[in-house]
């Protein structure tokens, strides 16, 4: 919470004036650049600026009156709705208005800053089903556009050439980057971003899922530092990308334009667009229910209790200056708690803070804020960067495998410096064993001291004492500082400490190297646990313990990956089905039995959404529960439908398609289970990291005092 902010303003005064006289615009706009005075007049005089507030529907022309639409401010985009359920022009602006985005049926263009489009477009659409769907352009956010009918630009523009050519050479590259969304599936890509918001978002959360472990470091970080959390990490996903639920500090906020009592804005006081909420919240509601990416939730909070003067005094009795006012000795009246105050909460990106709590704690930096024009349209809107036009790379691969824009951790000095302090250890150990004379110690000692106290050196090998000791306590206190990650994640006092990300990459290194070390250090005698049941248990435990770190780590990376395929081919698998029911369109029952499938799998399939939020056992409960649910609806559908197909190809074609979507919908579940179970896996290495830990300092405890004796 903050106080009231200054008028934020976004553009500079001359765009404003701008976007209310044409004259201006026409001026502003590189389009018309070259333009004499009375040219400018000329097309001014046929022009009109037009403002249009965010969901609305931009009206279509007919091609007599159609007219060339130059956006100068906003985004408007083109999309499929089911025939009829266009909406309407809002009547009672009172109530809240249903973002077209989720009325939309697919996102097929988006006209930006600098385009331009004719709103004579097509009605109708039934380029890839046999399903038709209503055609309309609709406002993302707040939109201007400098609107000429198209008869009479034409003719004004008959004696400019070079106008004329600049126009049809920018509906040419509009023509083109809408094209190239049908490659390479970018128009799966398109439509998430519209659909979710990102085309009017100024910030968004981003987890990385091939490099996230499920620590929730970021949620407990984020209450930590704000009394409760503000981000939601499962959020709409594409591929390997996660993004969370909260504030996105939109253009045209709708929380902003609800609010009446200025209690959500715009804050002046930092350079990036931020929305805040203020003091004087009353908890309306009205930010949280306009929000729709449920980026705003209403909390209850406690206001302070009136101060008890008169006890604080009671209590200072001894102290001479201390009195109470004549009239007030008597205790005052008990008062009726105060009810809790419910005000707005919402991510403001730690307003105030120098960093962000939840980026600052994530260990592995999984979670990254990042600008959605950065990471799904970066083109420049120039057609020679259009290969980069909503390409499928960084969701397929990783944001950070595609740019490389995370730069390089202490991880990798760390491991470099360990890597080479383990083969040092490694090479002396061999040459002791092997060859003695050739000893790097000795060498060492002969190149520092004297020949003679080299050749003198003893250089047996025993984990009681010299070279084999010294690596047994170089590997404990490595194995001590990578255990020490975890006790950190455990004990509150020791998360100021340094940065999470640095006592990960320590617990990773460490981790490794001194394992190592350990064996090493015990000559490799790890197995008669008879002998020496401390030291063997101790280190088959460690070994235990990095296989499952190895193991862990290899998964947590591996079954996003595998997800991302797995949905990816059912996404390519559906458009096959409706390929088919197009090909075959002729034999309804075909595409009765695909529509019936379909449904089916609708119905008894198991969302990865839903099975996310369950704990690992419900959720391999509700796995088994739907496989069971799979196989009778599939047999159902064989018995019933698909055996009344009387052409062979189609039959055989359709059991076909029916197999294959059901193999992939089980993927799909199997990956989201497994990603719950992997929780297991956690607390059982956890605890094994812990007991070693314990173990270890027994050990060293022991042999430091068996020093001490000389034995």
């Amino acid at each position: 919470m903050s106080e009231a902010p200054q008028l934020y303003l976004e553009q500079s005064q001359d765009n404003l004036i701008g976007e209310t006289d044409p004259k201006v615009a026409i001026r502003q706009m590189p389009l018309f650049e070259g333009l004499t005075a009375s040219e400018v007049d000329k097309i001014a005089s046929i022009s009109e600026i037009v403002h249009r507030p965010q969901d609305r529907i931009v009206a279509r022309a007919e091609p007599a009156d159609a007219a060339y639409c130059f956006v100068l401010r906003g985004q408007v985009a083109f999309a499929e709705f089911a025939k009829g359920k266009v909406p309407e022009e809002p009547k009672n602006l009172k109530k809240r208005i249903t973002p077209v985005m989720e009325l939309c049926e697919r996102v097929v263009a988006i006209f930006d800053v600098g385009d331009v489009f004719k709103n004579d477009h097509v009605a109708t659409s039934t380029e890839e089903s046999s399903v038709e769907y209503d055609m309309a352009l609709f406002t993302c956010v707040n939109i201007v556009l400098l609107q000429v009918k198209q008869k009479d630009l034409d003719a004004a523009l008959k004696g400019l050439s070079r106008i004329k050519e600049r126009i049809d050479s920018l509906s040419e590259v509009s023509f083109y980057r809408q094209t190239l969304l049908k490659v390479d599936g970018r128009s799966d890509i398109l439509d998430f971003y519209v659909k979710n918001g990102f085309e009017y978002a100024g910030a968004i959360k981003v987890i990385q899922t091939d490099k996230c472990i499920d620590c929730d470091e970021c949620i407990k970080a984020c209450e930590d530092r704000h009394g409760i959390s503000r981000i939601e990490r499962f959020g709409p996903r594409v591929g390997l990308l996660q993004f969370t639920r909260n504030c996105r500090s939109c253009l045209d906020a709708r929380c902003i334009e609800v609010c009446n009592f200025e209690a959500i804005g715009y804050d002046s006081r930092v350079p990036e667009r931020e929305v805040v909420v203020y003091d004087n919240c009353v908890g309306c509601m009205k930010c949280s229910k306009a929000c729709p990416h449920d980026a705003i939730q209403m909390v209850e909070v406690e206001e302070p209790e009136d101060l008890d003067l008169v006890g604080l005094v009671e209590g200072q009795k001894d102290r001479p200056a201390t009195r109470i006012a004549k009239g007030e000795e008597a205790p005052p009246v008990a008062k009726k708690k105060k009810k809790p105050k419910r005000i707005a909460n919402k991510c403001d990106h730690c307003f105030g803070y120098s960093d962000m709590a939840c980026i600052s704690a994530c260990p592995t930096a999984a979670i990254i804020q990042i600008d959605p024009r950065a990471l799904f349209r970066r083109d420049g809107g120039l057609i020679e960067r259009s290969d980069r036009y909503f390409e499928q790379a960084p969701f397929e691969q990783g944001w950070s495998q595609t740019t490389r824009t995370q730069g390089v951790r202490l991880m990798h000095g760390t491991f470099g410096l360990a890597t080479l302090g383990v083969l040092f250890a490694i090479v002396e150990y061999t040459l002791r064993v092997v060859a003695p004379e050739w000893s790097l110690y000795r060498g060492l000692i002969a190149l520092t001291q004297s020949d003679k106290m080299a050749a003198d050196l003893d250089l047996s090998m025993s984990p009681v004492f010299g070279f084999l000791r010294w690596l047994g306590y170089l590997g404990g206190g490595m194995m001590v500082v990578s255990a020490m990650y975890t006790v950190r994640l455990n004990v509150p006092l020791l998360r100021r400490m340094g940065g999470a990300r640095t006592w990960f990459d320590l617990h990773v290194v460490f981790g490794l190297a001194g394992p190592i070390l350990g064996l090493l250090h015990t000559n490799f005698a790890i197995t008669d646990i008879a002998a020496r049941p401390m030291v063997v248990s101790l280190w088959w435990m460690v070994f235990a313990i990095v296989l499952s770190g190895l193991l862990g780590r290899f998964f947590y990376t591996a079954i996003p990956r595998l997800e991302a395929a797995a949905e990816r081919a059912r996404t390519e698998l559906d458009r096959g089905i409706k390929s088919v029911a197009d090909e075959w369109s002729s034999m309804t029952v075909s595409v009765n039995v695909l529509a019936q499938f379909m449904k089916a799998q609708e119905k008894t399939g198991p969302a990865a959404a839903k099975l996310e939020e369950l704990s690992a056992g419900r959720a391999l409960i509700e796995l088994l529960k739907n496989e069971y649910q799979h196989i009778r609806s599939r047999r159902a559908l064989r018995k019933s439908t698909i055996g009344k197909i009387k052409n062979d190809e189609l039959r055989n074609t359709t059991l076909q398609l029916v197999r294959q979507r059901a193999d992939v919908d089980r993927r799909v579940a199997l990956y989201s289970v497994t990603k719950r179970m992997l929780g297991w896996w956690r607390s059982i290495h956890i605890a094994v990291t812990v007991f070693m830990f314990v173990l270890l300092i027994f050990h060293v405890a022991i042999s430091l005092y068996a020093t001490g004796l000389g034995v």
